[in-house]
């Protein structure tokens, strides 16, 4: 497991073109109308600590180096009727397999408790988010790419989510 800091992005602005690019470059076919520039701008504001978007940025122990971003957003692609996502997590390929994403994916689940959220929502990587207590809770195909809808309570035991009450 590696040594990281989690911060928000909005104290590290210098960093948001590099997380624009991750996320345009990793994500983009979900949503290829989203220019750089306005991945830039919607990352640029996300600069409020206490209301949605909230953009995470995982930082190496000395804090030079990034390895890996989060957003907590209010709406997604699909259920749009559901607050708040965890979405585009990503982790640069040489920091992988070493708890970033997870370390991310908690402190994602940690911010929307904090702003009073009962659950937090994804709508990707099921494997990985099953074991950090994420329950799937519908299936949906999005410009052709299957995703698995989840959830996962912020507040209570965290355990698999009771979808019963969403």
């Amino acid at each position: 497991m590696m040594n990281i800091r989690i911060e928000h992005l909005t104290d590290y602005k210098s960093c948001i073109q590099t997380i624009a690019t991750w996320q345009r470059d990793e994500f983009g076919y979900l949503t290829p109308e989203v220019t750089l520039e306005q991945r830039i701008a919607r990352l640029a504001n996300a600069n409020d600590r206490e209301r949605l978007p909230i953009s995470l940025l995982a930082l190496s122990e000395d804090g030079n180096t990034i390895v890996g971003t989060a957003n907590v957003l209010a709406t997604t692609l699909t259920h749009k009727h559901l607050s708040p996502w965890l979405s585009s997590v990503f982790v640069p390929p040489e920091h992988r397999r070493q708890g970033v994403a997870s370390a991310l994916a908690l402190a994602a689940a940690s911010e929307a408790e904090r702003l009073g959220f009962s659950y937090l929502f994804t709508p990707h990587s099921e494997p990985l988010y099953s074991r950090l207590g994420w329950a799937t809770f519908d299936r949906v195909l999005l410009h052709g790419t299957p995703l698995a809808i989840m959830a996962r309570r912020t507040i209570g035991p965290v355990g698999n989510a009771s979808l019963n009450d969403l």
